[in-house]
């Protein structure tokens, strides 16, 4: 059994053995004495520490009743749990990542040049956003309910510092009605004033390549080294190496420079909604 964890795919495989083993009604001591391992075994495969072997994996699947589909994506995904980098397809497997990532985090600096951060998002907007990927409208709400529901990390003790450096653009061009951009418009201020929260944004005019190149977060934790999170339209990748995480970090100094102060961001957002208030 592999000891160097904590690459991005043994924290996912140990989110999807927690949330399979909560789903079977076992506790982690019940599922230890099972498969004949310690409760200390099964507590850090579930948090990334450990990763099980392939042959590991297929027990506890096999004593949780996950099988199909389901039992080979996760065995491949303990075959591959060594690897320090990883793109990971899929809308799905995307969010169950980046939900561990957020749950174990100290701070994750998030930018976003064209739309809203996920954990700033009003169930409303991210439901249009989602539908507007091509998905149902029930798989877009489903979605947005969880986004939605990965926001506890804000308010949890302790909360998450969260610094989002957001575009311009983001603020000003709704992809959904105008009443459900002002009702998000609102929620972001209301944020805005939570003391684990920092909302800068960066003008249209100053848009540099670190923000053009797409959204990115930056998650640091308290006893792991840190990574980037990379979103793509059906896809995301994890950075893990030293040195691309360290060029990132010097982009969000360089972002915070060139970005509004947070007052002035605050005071920004709020004349958008006041002037999409009388057009409504």
């Amino acid at each position: 059994m592999a000891s160097n964890a904590d690459t991005p795919r043994a924290r996912a495989l140990g989110a999807e053995l927690r949330e399979a083993r909560q789903r079977a009604g076992l506790s982690q001591g019940a599922l230890a004495d099972v498969i004949g391992r310690s409760k200390s075994h099964v507590l850090r495969w579930e948090n990334g520490r450990l990763i099980p072997s392939e042959t590991d994996t297929a027990q506890v699947l096999q004593a949780l009743g996950v099988r199909g589909a389901e039992r080979a994506r996760l065995l491949e995904l303990a075959r591959d749990a060594l690897d320090p980098d990883w793109l990971a397809p899929g809308i799905d497997r995307q969010l169950a990542a980046l939900a561990e990532y957020e749950r174990t985090a100290r701070t994750i600096i998030n930018v976003e040049p064209l739309m809203i951060p996920g954990l700033m998002q009003t169930y409303d907007y991210a439901s249009h956003v989602s539908f507007g990927h091509g998905v149902t409208r029930g798989e877009a709400q489903q979605r947005a309910q969880l986004r939605v529901g990965r926001q506890h990390v804000l308010t949890r003790t302790p909360p998450i510092q969260l610094v989002a450096i957001v575009g311009e653009y983001a603020v000003r061009n709704a992809p959904c009605p105008r009443g459900v951009m002002v009702d998000q418009l609102r929620y972001l201020l209301k944020l805005a004033a939570m003391e684990n929260v920092t909302l800068q944004l960066l003008p249209m005019k100053m848009a540099s390549v670190p923000i053009l190149t797409g959204p990115w977060a930056l998650i640091e934790f308290d006893r792991t080294k840190p990574i980037v999170h990379l979103d793509h339209y059906a896809s995301s990748a994890t950075i893990t190496d030293a040195k691309s995480v360290a060029r990132y970090r010097s982009a969000v100094d360089t972002l915070r420079e060139e970005a509004m102060s947070p007052t002035d961001s605050f005071g920004l957002i709020a004349d958008i909604i006041e002037h999409e208030e009388i057009a409504l």
